[in-house]
């Protein structure tokens, strides 16, 4: 569904440099004055090699009995100082009429075949990628990158090409400021930076988000940990207002 791009974005930003480390954050979406969605998000890695990222939503309030929906999505991969390679990528998602999934596996980070299941029907194919663009990761790996670039040099400078079996992608990330911020959960001096994404061959980028929409987010770390996360996002127009995500909680395992 058009949605899942704008989840994934909210909720696969931030990795942090050390020998093993899991990270879960607990975030909650608004429009305007209404509730939208509750979020998870996880990430690990271990030895600075291995990633495991998992995030999930379910739409809540009003707007969740408008529009039920719950999904998951996760990428487990290898990265090093060059390149970020995923190995697979999972999403289960269902709606009020409709349940699907779908698996990527990659064999060196290139992507080899897809399965799709929507409801009973089930299906394999074989992807061929497209020699003109230099990625073919999945956007949760893409955003674990750029997660790396921003605690190894503290700037959010970034673009690459994402591609999700079936169509690509690019991310531009850059660098705003550095501007105190406080939420009802957590406050100090924050990293803002703005992020667009463009769906390659189709105007439209995500639910509630096209390539002209900016979306601003802010990072900051944690006081007792020096964890760096996600404190705000902001999409500052949708069809139905502002929508601003807010972490809520973290946990660090070391």
């Amino acid at each position: 569904m058009k949605h899942g791009l704008l989840y994934i974005f909210i909720f696969s930003l931030l990795t942090f440099p050390a020998m093993a480390l899991e990270v879960f954050h607990r975030l909650e979406t608004t429009i305007g004055y209404f509730d939208v969605s509750r979020e998870t998000f996880t990430y690990k890695f271990y030895n600075n090699h291995d990633y495991d990222i998992k995030t999930t939503v379910a739409t809540t309030g009003t707007f969740g009995t408008i529009y039920p929906f719950n999904a998951s999505y996760h990428a487990v991969g290898i990265f090093d100082k060059q390149s970020f390679r995923p190995q697979s990528y999972f999403l289960t998602a269902q709606s009020r009429f409709h349940k699907r999934s779908k698996e990527i596996v990659y064999q060196n980070g290139i992507p080899q075949y897809r399965i799709s299941q929507k409801d009973e029907k089930r299906r394999q194919d074989t992807i061929e990628t497209d020699a003109q663009y230099p990625s073919s990761n999945d956007l949760l790996s893409t955003f674990a990158e750029l997660s790396w670039q921003i605690v190894q040099k503290d700037n959010c400078d970034f673009e690459r090409y994402s591609f999700n079996g079936k169509r690509y992608s690019r991310s531009k990330v850059k660098t705003l400021a550095k501007e105190k911020i406080e939420t009802p959960y957590f406050s100090g001096k924050a990293l803002k930076c703005e992020y667009k994404l463009e769906i390659l061959d189709d105007a439209d980028a995500g639910f509630m988000l096209n390539s002209d929409t900016p979306v601003h987010f802010w990072i900051l770390k944690d006081k007792s940990t020096g964890v760096p996360f996600i404190a705000r996002i902001l999409v500052e127009s949708t069809p139905f207002g502002q929508m601003e995500t807010l972490t809520t909680q973290i946990e660090v395992k070391k």
